[in-house]
C-alpha cells in the first residue's frame, strides 16, 4: 500500500515543481536578468536550473512507466545537428548555447509525453488542471502585487506596463492570455469547475503588462467570459450604456494604460509592420544573408543549429534570433523539423474543432509561435502547447468511450 501510494506521489511532485515552484525560479531569474546580474538567455539561469530539475524528474517518470519514447529520438536529431554545426564554427559559447536550445525543445517533448499520460485518466486531469489554476493565480498576484507597491520590472522600461519580477513581457502576456482561456474552455464545456471571479482575477492581471499581447488577450478573453456567461445579454446592454455615457473617459484611460503600445504604433510605418514588430524585415534580411553565402541546399532541410542559424557558420560570432518560431526553427534545425512542429499543430487543432473555445486558444498560441515566437523556446509559454496537446488527446479519449458505449 505504501509503495503503491508513493508511486502515485509522483505526478504530485511534478506539478508541484511544475506549476507551484518554477514561478519562483522564473521570478528569481527575471529580477536578476532585469538588474543586470545575469545575461538573458545566459547558460545556468535560475530557470533553466529550475527546469533541469523538472526534466530529471520526467525522465524518471517516463522510465518507470515506460512511456513512447519514440518522440525522444528527435531530441537525439537536434544534438546531432549542434554537434554537426560545432564542428564548424567551433565557438564553445555557441555549442553550449545550441546545446541549450536543442534542450528546450527536448523538455518540451518530455513535457507532453508525460502529461498527456497523466490526463489519460479523470483523476489525473483534474490534479493537472487544479495545479495549473494555482499557478496562474500565483503569477497573477505577483502582477497585482507588482502595480500596486511599484516593486518589480517594468514592461518597456517607461509608461505604463509591468512584468512583475519576470524577464519577458511578450512571454508572460502570452501565458496568461493563452492559460487563462484554457481555464474558460474547461469551465465551459463542464470539465472543470471555477469561479467566474477567479477567472476575471486572472483575466484583468494580463492588462497590467501593457503589451499588445496583453490588450489583445485582455479584450478577447473578457469578451469569451461575457458571451459565455448566461448574463451574457443583460452585461451586455449594461456595458453598452457605459461605454457610451463614459466614452471620453475611457479613451483617457486607455491612452495612459496603452501609452507605450500607442506611440510605437503612431512611429510605425504600417499596421503591418507594427503589428510584426519589425519581424518582416528580420526574416527577408534573414533570407538574403543565407544566399548570399551559397549555403549548401540541404541547410534548408536539416539546419545548421541554433547558434549558426542563417549566419555563416565560418563566420558567426554572435547568436541573432528572428524571434519567429517558424522561420528561426527552419534555419537551426531545417524544414524536416518545421513540418513536423506544423504537423503537431494541424492535428492538435483537428482534435479541437468542436470545441471552439479550446480550438482560439491553440490557434492564438499557434498564430503567435508562427509570427512572434516566445513558444517554442519559452519554458514557460511551452506549457501551454503541451496542455492543449493534453486537452485535445483527452477529448478524443473521452470521445472514443462514449462512442464504444453507445455501440
Amino acid at each position: 500500500m505504501f509503495i503503491y501510494q508513493y508511486k502515485q506521489s509522483y505526478r504530485s511532485i511534478l506539478l508541484t515543481f511544475l506549476f507551484i515552484l518554477l514561478p519562483i525560479f522564473d521570478a528569481i531569474n527575471g529580477y536578476l536578468v532585469v538588474q543586470g546580474i545575469i545575461e538573458s538567455a545566459g547558460i545556468a539561469s535560475p530557470s533553466q536550473l529550475g527546469r533541469l530539475l523538472v526534466t530529471i524528474l520526467l525522465v524518471y517518470i517516463i522510465l518507470i512507466k515506460r512511456l513512447s519514447i519514440l518522440p525522444v529520438f528527435f531530441l537525439i536529431y537536434l544534438l546531432i545537428v549542434e554537434v554537426f554545426s560545432g564542428l564548424y564554427h567551433q565557438n564553445q559559447y555557441g555549442f553550449t548555447y545550441g546545446v541549450l536550445s536543442a534542450y528546450k525543445i527536448g523538455y518540451l517533448i518530455l513535457l507532453t509525453i508525460t502529461l498527456k499520460h497523466y490526463a489519460k485518466s479523470p483523476e489525473g486531469f483534474q490534479q493537472l488542471v487544479v495545479f495549473f489554476k494555482y499557478n496562474l493565480i500565483i503569477i497573477s498576484s505577483m502582477l497585482y502585487f507588482s502595480i500596486i507597491t511599484g516593486v518589480g520590472n517594468s514592461t518597456y522600461g517607461f509608461g505604463f506596463g509591468t512584468k512583475s519580477f519576470f524577464a519577458s513581457g511578450n512571454g508572460l502576456g502570452l501565458y496568461l492570455g493563452v492559460g487563462s482561456l484554457f481555464l474558460i474552455g474547461l469551465r465551459h464545456y463542464k470539465l472543470a469547475s471555477f469561479s467566474q471571479k477567479t477567472l476575471v482575477y486572472i483575466v484583468l492581471s494580463i492588462a497590467l503588462i501593457g503589451s499588445k499581447t496583453a490588450l489583445v488577450f485582455c479584450t478577447f478573453n473578457l469578451l469569451c467570459l461575457v458571451m459565455l456567461s448566461k448574463y451574457r445579454i443583460s452585461f451586455t446592454v449594461v456595458l453598452s450604456l457605459l461605454v457610451f455615457a463614459l466614452l471620453p473617459k475611457i479613451i483617457d484611460f486607455f491612452g495612459v494604460l496603452f501609452d507605450v503600445i500607442i506611440k510605437r504604433q503612431a512611429n510605425s510605418d504600417s499596421l503591418i509592420l507594427y503589428l510584426g514588430s519589425g519581424r518582416i524585415e528580420y526574416v527577408i534580411d534573414a533570407f538574403n544573408v543565407f544566399f548570399s553565402e551559397r549555403s549548401n541546399p540541404l541547410r534548408l532541410l536539416f539546419g545548421m543549429g541554433a547558434f549558426t542559424s542563417f549566419q555563416n557558420p565560418l563566420s558567426v560570432q554572435v547568436f541573432d534570433t528572428l524571434e519567429t518560431d517558424l522561420f528561426d526553427l527552419l534555419f537551426m534545425y531545417g524544414a524536416f523539423t518545421v513540418i513536423l512542429y506544423l504537423t503537431v499543430i494541424s492535428a492538435t487543432l483537428f482534435k479541437l474543432r468542436k470545441h471552439k473555445v479550446f480550438f482560439f486558444g491553440m490557434l492564438l498560441l499557434s498564430l503567435h509561435s508562427i509570427i512572434a515566437g516566445h513558444v517554442i523556446f519559452n519554458g514557460m509559454s511551452s506549457v501551454c502547447f503541451a496542455l492543449f496537446i493534453c486537452v485535445a488527446s483527452f477529448l478524443s479519449n473521452k470521445r472514443t468511450l462514449n462512442d464504444k458505449v453507445d455501440n
